[in-house]
Order: C-alpha cells, then sequence, then structure tokens
C-alpha cells in the first residue's frame, strides 16, 4: 500500500469519525440534561456505577479484539484472505465464549449489589437495573467481531457512520421517552435493542464487503499459539488498565456515596465526550501506521511518531488549558451551579486527561508494533497502586484523593515504562531524546495556563453568550501561545513538510 494511500484512509477516517462524533456528542448532553431533569442525580449515579462494573466485566474480553487485528494487517496487506478468514473465524468463536463467561459472572454478582451501592434505593430496582445493563453488555459481543476487519483494512470511517446512525436513533427514543414517561427501565430496554441492531447490521455490511468470509480455513496451531501468546499479554496489559479505568466510581460509590458518583460523572462525561475525539484521531491513523509498521524501515517509524507525539502534546495541552479554565463554567450553563466541584477536583481530572492522552502516541504504536509481551505488567502494577491509593486518599481527603490517585499512580509507572520499552526496543534512540520535548512542552503547558489564566479568568459567566465569548479567548490566546512556542520545532517543520507533499 502506498503512503498516500494511507494518508488518504486516516483521513477519511478522522473525517466521518469526527463527523459521527459531533452528532452524538450534542444528543449526549441533551440526553443527560434531560436525565438529570427527569430521574435526577442518584439515578445518574447508579448509572455511572453500573457502566463501569460492566466495563471491569468486559476483562473476559481478554484483549482478543487487539491481537486479532494486530495478526490480520500482514494478510490484508498481502491479501491472503485464508488467512483472513480463519482469523475471523477464530474470532467469532471466542467472542461467543466470552459472552456466555460475562453473563455468568455478571449473575453471580448480584448478591454483591447492596454492597456496592450506597443509596436509599430499594434494592429490587437496583438488581432490576443491572441485569439489564448486564444483558446489553452481552449483546454488545454478538457480531461484533466480524466488523473488526473493517478496522483492519483501514475502513473505519463504515463503522462510524452506520454507528453514528443507530446511535442518534437510540438518543432520540431514549429523550422522547425519558421526557413522556420518566422511566429507567425503557431508557435500558431501547439501549439493549440498538446494541444488537447497529452489531447485526455491522456484521451484515462486513459479509456483503467480503464475501470470502463465509469460508471455512482455520488457523495452524503454530499460528494459534502466537496469537493466544499475544492475548495473554495484552490480557495483562487490559486487566490493569480496566481496573485502572473504571475503578474510581465504584470506591466513590462505597467510601464517599452513589449520589456523588452522579456529580463527577457529569465531568466525567465532557472528559469522555473530549477524549473521544481526541482518541478519534488516533484511532484513525491506528490501521495506517500498523501497515507502515509491517512495510517501512525504522527510521520512517521514527519519524512518524515524532510527529505524532507532537501533535499530541499541542492537542491535549490545549484542550487541558480550556478545561482548567472553562470547566465549571460549562457546567454552570449547562445543568446549574449546584452541581458544581471544586478547583482541586478539577485540576485532578484534567491532570488524569493529560497524562492519558498523551500517552496515545506510545499506546498506539505499541498495538501496531505488536509491543504487547514487554508491556504486559505494567498496567496491572499502576492498578494496584491506584487502588491501594484511592482508598487510603479517599478516606483521608474524600473525592480529590480518589482521583488524584490515579494520576500519581500513572506517574510513577506506565508514563515512563511504555516510551523508554518504546524507544530502547523498537527505535533504537536515547529515551533522553523523548524526555527533553515531553519536559518543554509540558513546560510550554504550564506557561500557557498561567498567562491565560491572568488575562481571562476573572470574567464572569452567567449566560451561554459569555461563555462563548470567554471560550473564544480562552482558545485564541492558547492558540497564539502555542504557535509562538512551536513554530521552531523541527517536529512542526517534518509535519508541514508532509502536508504540502500529501497537498
Amino acid at each position: 500500500m502506498q503512503n498516500n494511500s494511507r494518508t488518504y484512509n486516516s483521513i477519511k477516517n478522522l473525517f466521518f469519525g469526527l463527523g459521527s462524533q459531533v452528532i452524538i456528542l450534542i444528543l449526549n448532553f441533551i440526553s443527560r440534561t434531560v436525565f438529570i431533569k427527569t430521574l435526577g442525580t442518584e439515578y445518574l449515579g447508579v448509572n455511572g456505577l453500573f457502566s463501569n462494573i460492566l466495563t471491569v466485566l468486559s476483562l473476559a474480553e481478554l484483549g482478543i479484539g487487539n491481537a486479532i487485528i494486530y495478526s490480520m494487517y500482514k494478510p490484508l496487506a498481502n491479501g491472503d484472505t485464508g488467512k483472513i478468514v480463519a482469523l475471523m473465524n477464530m474470532y467469532k468463536k471466542l467472542y461467543n465464549i466470552i459472552a456466555a463467561i460475562i453473563l455468568t459472572i455478571g449473575l453471580l454478582l448480584v448478591p454483591f449489589l447492596k454492597y456496592l451501592v450506597n443509596t436509599d434505593m430499594e434494592i429490587d430496582k437496583i438488581i432490576i437495573y443491572y441485569l439489564l445493563f448486564l444483558l446489553n453488555s452481552v449483546v454488545s459481543y454478538l457480531f461484533a467481531s466480524r466488523t473488526s476487519i473493517l478496522n483492519a483494512d483501514q475502513k473505519m470511517y463504515i463503522v462510524k457512520t452506520y454507528t453514528m446512525i443507530f446511535t442518534v436513533l437510540q438518543q432520540i427514543v431514549q429523550i422522547v421517552l425519558l421526557y413522556i414517561t420518566h422511566n429507567f427501565i425503557l431508557y435500558l430496554t431501547v439501549q439493549i435493542i440498538f446494541t444488537f441492531s447497529t452489531n447485526l447490521y455491522g456484521a451484515i455490511k462486513a459479509h456483503k464487503m467480503y464475501p470470502y468470509l463465509k469460508g471455512k480455513d482455520k488457523l495452524a496451531k503454530t499460528e494459534k499459539k502466537e496469537i493466544f501468546s499475544n492475548i495473554k499479554s495484552i490480557f495483562m496489559y487490559r486487566i490493569g488498565g480496566v481496573v485502572l479505568n473504571n475503578t474510581d466510581n465504584i470506591l466513590i460509590s462505597i467510601i464517599i456515596g452513589t449520589v456523588y458518583v452522579g456529580y463527577y460523572s457529569n465531568y466525567y462525561m465532557v472528559i469522555n465526550a473530549i477524549t473521544t475525539f481526541t482518541t478519534l484521531i488516533f484511532t484513525s491513523i491506528t490501521a495506517s501506521i500498523g501497515n507502515l509498521n509491517a512495510s517501512s524501515n525504522e527510521g520512517k517509524k521514527y519519524e512518524v511518531f515524532t510527529i505524532i507525539n507532537f501533535c499530541s502534546a499541542a492537542v491535549f495541552g490545549f484542550i487541558s488549558i480550556c478545561l482548567m479554565i472553562l470547566f465549571n463554567d460549562f457546567i454552570q450553563v449547562w445543568i446549574g451551579k449546584e452541581f458544581i466541584m471544586g478547583m482541586p477536583i478539577i485540576a485532578a481530572i484534567v491532570l488524569n486527561f493529560y497524562l492519558v492522552g498523551r500517552l496515545n502516541p506510545i499506546s498506539t504504536y505499541r498495538d501496531t508494533l505488536g509491543m504487547f509481551r514487554k508491556t504486559r505488567y505494567i498496567f496491572m502494577i499502576t492498578a494496584v497502586i491506584n487502588i491501594i491509593l484511592s482508598v487510603i486518599l479517599g478516606k483521608l481527603i474524600g473525592l480529590f484523593g480518589i482521583i488524584i490517585a490515579t494520576a500519581i499512580a500513572r506517574i510513577i509507572t506506565n508514563r515512563w515504562y511504555e516510551p523508554l520499552v518504546l524507544y530502547k526496543d523498537y527505535f533504537k534512540v536515547n529515551i533522553l531524546t523523548y524526555w527533553k520535548s515531553n519536559f518543554y512542552y509540558v513546560l510550554c503547558t504550564i506557561v500557557n495556563y498561567g498567562i491565560t489564566y491572568l488575562l481571562i479568568n476573572k470574567m464572569m459567566v452567567t449566560s451561554i453568550g459569555n461563555f462563548v465569548v470567554k471560550a473564544v479567548l480562552c482558545c485564541l490566546i492558547n492558540g497564539i501561545l502555542f504557535l509562538i512556542e512551536f513554530y521552531p520545532r523541527r517536529e512542526f517543520k517534518d509535519l508541514l513538510n508532509r502536508i504540502k507533499k500529501e497537498g
């Protein structure tokens, strides 16, 4: 595959991904507003808690999806349809097993719900809500394996398009039902129906585009052994990642109260929406980088990485500053002053966002280079440290302690270890070059925040109009400052040269 084809597919994936997310994001905020007004913060807390519990249960997936997609890059580049069919058949079988495992483990958790949910809500209702969440999680694995070929073949834009259509329809139906009935059970039932429909349509679409998938090819024992070795390595990494990213709500519910999960989830929803946009930038190019890594020399891989890392620093530095200055103003304008949380908590939330975002270039290369074995234990260590710190700091200083514990755990483990592995074992470049660049990026972000804060923080926001004016000023000041600081950088010039070359 030629470089221009990789770039074209990356841009196409990004374009469709961003377009669909804008529409979904608007509906998400409308849906959340109606949810709060019709059901209240307590239901919001239960919704956030059960979402996290089911995400933890998704550990049964073991990282199979990542391992299979990684294994498909080479056969897709070489046109080896027999190998692709064998991989897809294996994937389908494993996902059916996973659905059964999640259902079984999920049902076994029912007697323990009373210890996880810290609320006055009736336990019978809580069990019904949980079972509906569980069913939706199980349904999400049916037919899902068939769409993996679209992602691996740089056609993520197709998945994003039909997913957007189904999601928009789901959100509209849920909003109308909430407004008319105020019924949480109907809200969750609609979610299950659309989850099933989305996956079914995706499977039909994949079979039409790749008719050879109907084949019965099977993998050789040596090939299965290699894939399962990758799955085991990814699982060790994934279990840590899932526990790290999805235990905060559970601990907040147990230590502080389920209602506080609702308050925190409003901020988390905004972070999640922004993360979805920024992650799209990297997922849109993942398959193209996979193709690049399968067919290019080490120097080319490293050059592309430095550009992606530079873009990541600019994007996440810019957004983090805007969040620090505008977050509470947005919450106030959106749902009211009573839902605002203190600045230390905001700082902890934004720090976690920045740390995760800045690791995106590393994780993109990790998944496409097959760096599974060498990083398999690090997230597990991070997760253990996080839980210990969260319990200790949560009891000592409350909600802020639980959130900042996650940032601390990341900083002292995977934030330094994964770049080290990538530079030492794959790029063969001194890691100090990475840290020198990143120190400069962090310094610029801190300085720019200080300048922007001094210039516009005293602006009072009492309406949407005020907020828009403050947001525009924040973006303009940040944009100018970053442009001044980053313009002399070699990475910026390399980026401009690549854009001109593609143009």
